[in-house]
This record gives structure tokens, sequence and C-alpha cells, in this order.
């Protein structure tokens, strides 16, 4: 007996719920393991781990030209309308991009900058109250209407916060992990909810192209404040012994969060997705252990 498109999409979910859930523990758990007495430079990985989002434009383009038969170039046409009627020309990239990366690498430079400060568990969990801050901007940007079982998920996830806050103590390094761990909340939320704004429902073509364009300014754009924070003994690195393999297992691990997260919102359900983040908080928790 054929399945149902229902069931179909809840079986293509499944694995892609378990690799959002393995990909980001995995990228947490290797940002934080980068910290040592010779490597402190949370700038410096985010920096990096971001270039790697180079990739996720030539990786889709490839799938479609072995799928689809297109060409390279009926792809990038086909997604380049992300950037407006103009296409992708250098002014529309600096200034439809420009603004998200700089919302981009302050939020990941705040998770990882957490790591330090608290157990991964605790980031990912405080972390994940971004779904509330997403309901709250919603209203307030896109006019979002009020439901009351909305609003009393954003209370829980206020007292989650304050729990999880008190648990650790309210003061020195532990409040300091709370609080980078929320800002990067709200500035992730903020991100999911301006890209919405002005990109509306964009495909995973587009968005795939976005991230590489991020990548790609990233690479060009920031690396004179990751040296101005190195040489201003801001962030300490040794660069005969950076941690590579950490630095490289995080960066991959979290191009594939990015790829589970994009195909899992065009190929199931949208629940599916907040279900691997989920599980992400119980697998760090395991890791921790």
């Amino acid at each position: 007996m054929p399945l149902s498109p229902t069931s179909r999409r809840a079986l293509l979910g499944t694995p892609i719920v378990l690799g959002i859930a393995v990909s980001w523990v995995g990228s947490t758990q290797f940002a934080q393991s980068t910290f040592s007495t010779t490597f402190d430079g949370p700038f410096f990985n985010m920096w990096f781990s971001t270039v790697w989002m180079m990739a996720c434009f030539p990786v889709y383009a490839s799938v479609c030209v072995l799928l689809k038969g297109q060409s390279c170039g009926q792809v990038y046409r086909e997604n380049e309308s992300i950037f407006g009627a103009d296409g992708l020309t250098l002014r529309t990239l600096l200034v439809k991009a420009g603004f998200f990366l700089l919302l981009w690498a302050g939020t990941n430079y705040l998770y990882i900058r957490a790591l330090k400060e608290i157990p991964a568990t605790d980031v990912t969990a405080l972390f994940s109250s971004c779904n509330a801050f997403v309901y709250v901007f919603s209203i307030l940007l896109l006019r979002e209407r009020l439901y009351i079982g909305r609003v009393l998920s954003v209370l829980m996830a206020m007292g989650g916060i304050v729990l999880i806050a008190n648990a650790s103590g309210f003061k020195g390094p532990s409040l300091l992990g709370v609080a980078l761990s929320v800002g990067a909340a709200i500035g992730a939320a903020l991100y999911k909810v301006l890209f919405k704004r002005m990109f509306g429902d964009a495909s995973v073509g587009q968005v795939s192209l976005f991230l590489s364009c991020l990548g790609m300014l990233d690479l060009l754009g920031l690396w004179p404040v990751m040296l101005g924070l190195y040489y201003g003994q801001v962030e300490t690195m040794d660069w005969y012994h950076l941690p590579w393999s950490y630095l490289c297992g995080g960066a991959a691990l979290g191009l594939a969060f990015n790829f589970f997260i994009n195909f899992g919102i065009a190929f199931t359900f949208p629940l599916f997705i907040s279900l691997g983040t989920v599980l992400g908080i119980h697998l760090n928790a395991g890791v921790d252990s």
C-alpha cells in the first residue's frame, strides 16, 4: 500500500530531525572544546565557521544539476531574485546582505562566547527561548495577532530563563553566560523576523544563495575585525597550535545544521524542525554528563 503524502513527509522528517539535533549538538560541543590556554577566540571561531557558509549554494546547485538536469547558470538565475529585480549586484549585495551579516555575526559570537562561561546544555536551553522572541518580534514587526496560548508560551520561556539563571547563582561568569545566551536568542529571533519581512517565503535555493553571499561577505569584510581583536589582545590565539580539528568539525557541522534546517522546511513539517532543536538540548545534556 503506497504511503500518503503526509506519511511520506513525516517519514522524511525523522532523519532530518536527527540530523538537526546531532549537527547542532556537535557544532556546539566542538565550539566549546576550542577554548583552552592557547586559544580564546570566539570571534575567530564565528568568522571561520561563517566562511564555510559559502558552500551552501554550490552544493544546492550541484544537487539541482544532478537531479533535475539544470545548468548552474539556470539555477543561479532562478534564485538571484531574492536580491530584487536587479538580481545580485554589488549594491544589492551590500544593502541586503550587509545588515544581516552583522546580525548573524553578532548572534553567533554571543552564542560561542557564552559557551566559555556555562555548560553547553544551559546555553542550548536558553537559546531555545528564541521561538518566544520570534513571536514577540512578529507582533511588533509583522503585525501578527495576539493569541493567549502563544502569550503563555512566551511567559513560560521567560520563566525558564529566570529559573536557569537562578540555578546558576545570578552572579559572576554564570550570569554573564546567561546574558550572552539570551542575547544570542534575541539576535537569532530578530534575524528570522527581519528576513521574513524583507524576503517573504524564500525558497531553499534563494536561502542557499543568500547564505553563500553571507559567507563571502564575512570572508572579505570581517577579517580586519578578527585581526584587530587579536592584535588588541582581546582574543588569544597561538597560530602554531590552533585547534583545527575542533574548528573544522564545528564549522562542518554548522554547515550541515543549516542544510538540514533549509531542506527540512521545504520537504517536511515545521514542527519537525522545532523538535530537532528541542532534542538537541537533551543530547547536549548527555554529552556534558
